[in-house]
C-alpha cells in the first residue's frame, strides 16, 4: 500500500548549477519507490526561490547551494518556508568546477542561513543521530562520500552532515558528500551510488517526521 503521491523538487536559484544532475533524479525516485512505501513522483520539479507558493508545495527542498540567493524577497521566502515547517537539504556537488573548496562552500551556506534565520545554528551531526538510523542503517553513522574523478580528498572526507537547527528542531541538513553525484552514477566504487541513495532516503524520512 502506498500513500498519496509526493514530489521531489529542486530549489531554483540564480546559480547556473541549481539543476545540475537533475536528469538522474528519476533514478533516485525509482530507488525510493522500490525500497519504501512512498509514492514518489518520478518527475522532478523546480521550486523557484522567488515564489513562496512554489516552495510551500513541497515538504522538503533539495538545493545545490544557497550562496547565490542574494535578494531580499528570495531570502524572506526561504526563511518563511522554513518557519512554516519546510525542510532544506543542501548537498554540494563534488565537481571541482562547481565546488572548488568544501570549507568555503560550507561557510557560504552558513553565511546566508544566519543572515535569513538569525536564530539558527549549524551543528555537526553525531554518528548516533536518528538520521543515520531512521530507515537504513548507515554504517558507523558516517555519510557516504563521492570524490571528484574517484580520487580520495581529505578536505571532503573530514566533513559529515551538518544540521540546521532552529531551537530543538532540525529544519535542514548541509551535506558535503556529493550524494547527488552518486545517484547520477559518477565514477565511484561499486555500491557507492546505492549508499548515497540510502542516505538520501534516511534524510527524506527524517524530514517527513519533523
Amino acid at each position: 500500500m502506498r500513500a498519496d503521491r509526493v514530489g521531489w523538487a529542486r530549489l531554483q536559484t540564480p546559480s547556473p548549477h541549481w539543476k545540475r544532475h537533475s536528469g538522474s533524479d528519476p533514478v533516485l525516485a525509482q530507488f525510493i519507490r522500490e525500497n519504501t512505501s512512498l509514492n514518489m513522483d518520478p518527475t522532478w520539479y523546480a521550486a523557484d526561490v522567488e515564489n513562496l507558493q512554489d516552495l510551500c508545495r513541497y515538504p522538503m527542498l533539495f538545493s545545490q547551494g544557497i550562496g547565490a540567493v542574494d535578494n531580499s524577497k528570495a531570502r524572506l521566502n526561504l526563511a518563511e518556508y522554513i518557519h512554516r515547517g519546510g525542510f532544506l537539504l543542501i548537498d554540494a556537488c563534488i565537481n571541482r568546477n562547481v565546488t572548488a573548496d568544501p570549507d568555503a562552500f560550507l561557510a557560504d551556506q552558513i553565511r546566508v542561513l544566519t543572515a535569513i534565520l538569525p536564530d539558527c545554528e549549524v551543528v555537526p551531526l553525531k554518528p548516533d543521530h536518528d538520521v543515520f538510523h531512521c530507515f537504513f542503517q548507515i554504517p558507523g553513522g558516517i555519510p557516504p562520500h563521492m570524490y571528484c574523478d574517484n580520487i580520495y580528498d581529505a578536505r571532503w572526507a573530514r566533513h559529515g552532515l551538518y544540521g540546521i537547527m532552529l531551537g530543538s528542531r532540525m529544519a535542514g541538513i548541509i551535506s558535503l558528500s556529493g550524494l547527488q553525484c552518486g545517484w547520477d552514477r559518477m565514477i565511484s566504487p561499486p555500491g557507492l551510488p546505492e549508499a548515497c541513495m540510502r542516505m538520501l532516503v534516511n534524510i527524506y524520512a527524517y524530514a517527513m517526521l519533523q
